[in-house]
């Protein structure tokens, strides 16, 4: 019965706002939600109407716990399709520059600089900084790692 309504999101809220004034009170529901479809408190809270403070309570106080955390907004080599974030093939090819730019010993600053000599946008189709570049870097050589 669960699973049947949680596979469509129209009837979520109306469930909730009738049946449920906390997500503690609902933990299967919450625990279908945060981990199973792996919503943010963000996307629950706009599905469901619930606080994201409660959301974030329940969820410690329930001892869910996700693998990974989703960043709130896009990482760079990272893009949505729907609702899920996939890899963004033209942005890994940046990032596996900078990683071959950073091997052959050339600083974070120089990188930077070569990025926006190359008129290669960021993100946000703003200028490279050198702490944006490391940022990057480290992510990536820290997800190799595990």
């Amino acid at each position: 019965m669960l699973h049947e309504l949680c596979s469509s999101p129209h009837y979520v809220p109306v469930i909730i706002a009738h049946f449920f004034n906390k997500p503690i009170q609902n933990s299967e529901l919450l625990r279908k939600l945060y981990l199973e479809k792996d919503l943010s408190s963000h996307e629950i809270s706009k599905l469901t109407g619930w606080p994201r403070s409660s959301i974030s309570d329940a969820t410690r106080a329930l001892g869910f716990k996700k693998e990974e955390i989703k960043a709130p907004t896009l990482r760079f080599g990272e893009k949505l399709v729907g609702t899920m974030r996939v890899v963004h093939k033209g942005e890994q090819r940046v990032i596996e520059k900078m990683i071959s730019l950073r091997e052959k010993g050339y600083s974070f600053k120089r990188i930077s600089e070569y990025l926006n000599d190359k008129n290669i946008p960021t993100k946000l189709g703003g200028s490279w900084y050198p702490s944006t570049v490391k940022d990057i870097v480290k992510r990536e050589l820290k997800k190799r790692e595990e």
